[in-house]
Formats: structure tokens, sequence, C-alpha cells
């Protein structure tokens, strides 16, 4: 419990730093290379954006994803969504869901939604753990 409220705290004293110094981003990064810059964060809602640049090996390595998201304090929760409508090659929408597991830690699951050519909807699950840099 206190490994989460401590994240949570980093999180929100990183992304509350960084606004006020000129808007530098709180930049986390995945063990399978993804980048993920938080800009903006309400204190108040807990809500975050941002942009996430996907690591993933494949067709769409380097793309850049919008990011929306928030931190549930009560409930010791993050979850937030990444998307890409303009590329119609790298088209997609990921959410993401997880829990700190340390003080600049925190483990995720994510569902993957994309359309394939015959217009059906796909989805791929995965996991991830992004860690502050």
């Amino acid at each position: 419990m206190y490994r989460f409220t401590t994240a949570i705290a980093l999180l929100i004293a990183f992304v509350g730093t960084a606004s006020a110094q000129g808007g530098l981003p709180s930049i986390w990064q995945s063990q399978r290379g993804a980048t993920l810059k938080v800009f903006n964060i309400d204190r108040a809602t807990g809500t975050f954006s941002g942009v996430f640049i996907n690591g993933a090996s494949g067709p769409c390595p380097g793309v850049n994803y919008d990011l929306v998201g928030r931190v549930q304090r009560p409930q010791r929760h993050v979850a937030f969504r990444t998307s890409n409508t303009w590329s119609s090659d790298c088209a997609g929408t990921t959410v993401w869901s997880g829990r700190p597991i340390g003080a600049s830690s925190v483990a995720t699951r994510w569902t993957r939604t994309t359309r394939a050519p015959n217009g059906r909807l796909v989805r791929t699950y995965g996991t991830d753990v992004f860690r502050r840099i």
C-alpha cells in the first residue's frame, strides 16, 4: 500500500514539477521500449494527457499516439488510453490498466483494438511494466 501511494504521489509530483519547469514532460518507458510522455495533469481530478511513442517491433515502431488517462487514488489504479486515428497503417486504440509496483514503476495490462482490412475488429492483449526515466 505504501509503495502504491508513493508511486502515485511521485507521478503527480513529477508531472507537477515538470509543468512548473516550462512544460518538461514526465517520461516513462516500458520494457518493450515504448515511451510515455505526460505533458499535462489536473491534480484535482487526477487526469493527465500526453503522447505515447510505440516501441514495439513490427510495422509501427516510433509512431506517436495520443495519450489520455487518470490516476484513481482510492482504488490505487492507473488507467490510460492511447489512440491513433490519422495513420491508416498504424491506426488503433489501446486501453491500459495497472497498479504501481514500486516507487517509480507501474505494471499494466492492455487491450489493443485495430480494424482488419476486411473491416473486422481485431483485439490483442498483453502486459507491460513502465518505469520512470
